[in-house]
């Protein structure tokens, strides 16, 4: 499966709180996310290649984000 993870929120046009570690730098140092569903893991495969975890695209379409489709 792939998830979501919220990466942070731009309270500001100069302002981003961090929600936790990226998945860039889970990728780059080896770090742990955590997917709206509460899945933690070291991300390190292509996301692309597998479908949208239900429960995280349930989560993410009720915030009412637009859930890439490919």
């Amino acid at each position: 499966m792939s998830h979501i993870v919220l990466e942070g929120v731009k309270v500001s046009d100069e302002e981003f709180v961090s929600a936790g570690p990226s998945v860039v730098e889970g990728i780059v140092n080896g770090t742990p996310v955590k997917a709206l569903c509460g899945k933690v893991w070291i991300p390190g495969r292509d996301p692309k290649r597998y479908p949208i975890c239900p429960t995280c695209k349930e989560i993410a379409e009720g915030m009412g984000w637009k859930i890439p489709t490919g």
